[in-house]
């Protein structure tokens, strides 16, 4: 078995905690404990998905749940000890810890001569968590202790205590060992094939819960692998998502306003716009994209192309605002003004609409394509908007980041730490999940999401700290700690969404941040 899983870079996936979309440690809770146990071969990598589950997290012993014993004891940080000498051969694998359903049964048979049956009803029985069902069980734990003598009654009971708790939510090691396989090799193709990797989790996205999260989470860990998200693009687009080169690209019916049949609607205009000019469409300029596409397909659909970027990589480069106020204006013309654009552009090789506009303001003996004199005023006020525009079409992030989130679910090519001043910083999130540490860490990111905690022991009980995800420009951190002194000095500041400077520390065991200050940008 350990030739066939021994591939280095796949166990550094593990150790590094990029395990988003990797089978069964895809979440958060997942990531942090890889990091902890960085395991390295197929049987560390079970217990990982076990010690992950109730039983092990909520079973405390000396302060601290049975999965940080493991974790402890794997690491040589604490000694592997035993509730009885008796357990060391069945829990010598594990360290100690009682982490499978097999283990607690073959304790039972060993402890107190129970037979397979009775050693099964006792892993059913836990499992029920039914008191009268459990009593029974006890009982004859007990009683089957007593006849063994191998421990006394006080220790039997310590055992049956322990036994209950740790399998309450426990897994079967058979089950546990067949998940890690499967986890390994889907670790195997983000470590080697991470762009097909991206793809098929992307699709299989719209699947979860709550896809545009799934999404959002999936995209950010792309960035880890020097894969960049981007929206659709004239020069780059399909029905769904797709790669090319090193980036991401939505697809047209990942907007959605081009679901179902105005997204056919939108490709059929892109063919037979292309048809007509005989070019492909990145090799259109501005005003032949807005002449030939935008009439084949609603208002709607224009805007939401617009409101995403679609309209950049062309023959030229245009601003998603100005192309939605162009497009606006060109909606207001009449039918034959439309049509006289349409007719004269190549001749006279506009390059810009507003040009359009000043050509058409003349009378049709002039050439021009109004007839009226106050139609005339009216284009010439047209004009007048585009020369000196009531609002800045530049394209500030905050409107790119609305958009984006309006369309897509979730911010693609910007994100809101990008209104920040990240001049003071010396590092990003991507540096300290790929390892760096020490003192002094000062990291620009916005807050993703806050928890808070209440502290239950020691000089700190009942005081709140919080674990924070935060967002650069880089990627997501996930592993943000502010203990309750810096949490309470800086309470008003912290809460999600807010662009802030943290400073503070990493170590060298996992890439947690370590809050010590927080400066507000």
């Amino acid at each position: 078995m350990s030739n066939e899983y021994d591939d280095k870079e796949t166990w550094q996936l593990f150790t590094e905690g990029k395990t988003k979309g990797v089978f069964q440690l895809e979440s958060n809770l997942g990531k942090s404990w890889s990091k902890k146990l960085a395991p390295n071969n197929i049987e560390e990598l079970s217990a990982l998905i076990a010690i992950i589950r109730p039983g092990c997290l909520k079973a405390f012993v000396d302060g601290k749940s049975m999965s940080q014993h493991f974790i402890d004891r794997k690491h040589g940080r604490e000694d592997v000890t035993y509730l009885h000498e008796s357990l060391e051969e069945i829990l010598l694998p594990t360290y100690g810890v009682l982490v499978y359903q097999e283990q607690s049964m073959r304790i039972a048979q060993k402890i107190a001569g129970f037979n397979l049956q009775e050693a099964d009803d006792l892993r059913k029985a836990i499992g029920k968590k039914k008191a009268d069902l459990m009593a029974k069980v006890k009982k004859k734990f007990i009683s089957g202790a007593k006849k063994t003598n191998i421990v006394d009654k006080e220790t039997a009971e310590e055992i049956f205590s322990w036994i209950e708790k740790s399998s309450r939510y426990a897994f079967n090691k058979s089950h546990s060992i067949s998940y890690a396989v499967c986890s390994y090799w889907s670790a195997y193709q983000k470590a080697h094939n991470p762009k097909e990797f991206f793809l098929s989790y992307l699709y299989y996205a719209n699947e979860k819960q709550d896809p545009h999260q799934e999404i959002y989470e999936l995209i950010s860990d792309a960035k880890l692998f020097d894969i960049e998200p981007r929206t659709p693009s004239v020069a780059n687009f399909d029905i769904k998502f797709n790669i090319k080169k090193s980036k991401v690209y939505f697809g047209i019916k990942d907007i959605k306003s081009l679901t179902g049949k105005t997204g056919d609607k939108v490709v059929e205009a892109i063919s037979e716009s292309e048809k007509e000019l005989k070019k492909k469409i990145y090799k259109f300029n501005w005003i032949e994209l807005l002449l030939f596409f935008a009439p084949k397909i609603s208002s709607t659909a224009f805007k939401a192309l617009a409101s995403v970027g679609f309209f950049r990589d062309f023959n030229g480069k245009i601003a998603r605002n100005k192309a939605i106020y162009d497009y606006d204006i060109y909606r207001t013309l009449t039918k034959a003004e439309q049509t006289w654009i349409q007719n004269n552009y190549e001749s006279k090789k506009w390059t810009d609409f507003i040009e359009c506009l000043k050509d058409l303001a003349p009378t049709k003996k002039q050439g021009g394509g109004t007839s009226r004199v106050e139609r005339q005023q009216l284009v010439e006020n047209e004009i007048q908007l585009l020369v000196d525009p009531p609002y800045d079409l530049n394209d500030d992030p905050s409107w790119i980041i609305d958009q984006e989130t309006r369309y897509l679910g979730c911010p693609v090519t910007m994100a809101k730490i990008d209104t920040a001043d990240k001049s003071s910083a010396n590092t990003t999130c991507k540096d300290i999940i790929n390892g760096k540490n020490g003192k002094d860490i000062c990291v620009v990111a916005n807050i993703q999401r806050m928890a808070d905690y209440t502290i239950k022991k020691g000089e700190s009980k009942g005081q709140l700290m919080s674990f924070l995800t935060i967002e650069d420009d880089t990627c997501v951190l996930d592993s943000v700690i502010i203990f309750p002194k810096v949490k309470q000095k800086y309470k008003y500041i912290l809460y999600e969404g807010n662009n802030l400077m943290f400073c503070g520390s990493v170590g060298t065991k996992d890439n947690s941040l370590i809050v010590d200050k927080v400066h507000e940008i």
